[in-house]
């Protein structure tokens, strides 16, 4: 049915820039003035879809070149932006990266990000439905981004691994603390306690995030409170949601919570179909069972 659904055995993520016949790179300017480093891979023929990611924490859109790649073979665009604080800043010199990776003004400008992007894909397809593929905190996003008030800009959306709490969540005096501290400046930063090895079974995949250079793990205070209060407000709000929505679970992760991913579902809708992956780690599209997962994503897709 699908054209291309091997989706890797990673030896290693290479910069996007080396790969230019691969994606379409854009600079956008977000509602403040920032650029925001956005790359586009598009199908052979007319799109079927557009398929807009949102990354995780850590992560830029270089992680998320084969999947964009997959959706492209199989008839959709794909459209991927790095976040800010996050991803390669290529117009910011190599010593200068660790003072602003993780520093963000504020949770409402990452949901900013995404309707300047999703205005802009109306641009690029004119007529072309859109979905929203969020990914760790880019589903605790995609969601807030959907229940929040926001234009019903997407015709469905895709949840991998939300992050609605996370499996080992801060405890509520230290988040209440982080919040206050993070309203002092946006520019205190804490390391997370992520585990790499919790990403994917795949030694491969973490040995390369070990070594791509892009790959971080700070975080703002003020970024880190704003986002658990905004997963409790996503799994408050689940019913809420209008647009048909896959949302995938992995069960053996340590990084999120998949209690509060079921607690999701049960609040939602009959829009809301809960997909289980037991034994899979947090990255699905890039474990060990990610065919599975990606095919699952492309028939949810084309699904009328």
């Amino acid at each position: 049915m699908f054209k291309n659904v091997r989706i890797w055995v990673l030896k290693e993520y290479t910069s996007l820039e080396s790969e230019k016949d691969m994606a379409l790179f854009e600079s956008v300017k977000a509602h403040d003035g920032t650029s925001l480093r956005v790359a586009r891979f598009d199908p052979v023929n007319k799109p079927l879809g557009v398929v807009q990611i949102i990354h995780g924490f850590g992560e830029g859109l270089i992680h998320y070149k084969e999947i964009a790649s997959c959706f492209a073979t199989n008839g959709y665009a794909c459209v991927v932006h790095d976040q800010r604080g996050f991803g390669e800043m290529p117009g910011i010199a190599p010593h200068k990266r660790k003072k602003v990776r993780g520093v963000i003004p504020g949770y409402k400008y990452l949901l900013e990000d995404i309707r300047t992007l999703r205005g802009k894909i109306d641009m690029w397809y004119p007529g072309t439905p859109v979905i929203v593929f969020g990914h760790s905190m880019g589903g605790n996003l995609a969601v807030n981004y959907l229940v929040g008030g926001f234009a019903p800009d997407y015709v469905k959306a895709i949840l991998e691994a939300p992050w609605l709490r996370l499996y080992k969540p801060l405890p509520g005096f230290a988040t209440s603390v982080a919040g206050l501290m993070g309203k002092v400046s946006s520019k205190l930063t804490i390391p997370a306690r992520l585990n790499l090895s919790d990403i994917s079974r795949d030694e491969n995949i973490v040995k390369s995030l070990e070594n791509d250079g892009v790959y971080h793990n700070r975080m703002s205070l003020r970024l880190y409170a704003e986002v658990v209060k905004a997963g409790e407000r996503a799994i408050m709000n689940a019913n809420k949601i209008t647009v048909p929505v896959l949302l995938l679970c992995p069960g053996a992760d340590k990084i999120v919570c998949p209690k509060a991913i079921r607690e999701f579902h049960n609040r939602a809708g009959e829009n809301v179909t809960l997909v289980e992956y037991p034994g899979a780690y947090h990255c699905l599209h890039a474990d060990i069972n990610n065919v599975e997962v990606v095919t699952a994503m492309l028939g949810f897709c084309s699904r009328k």
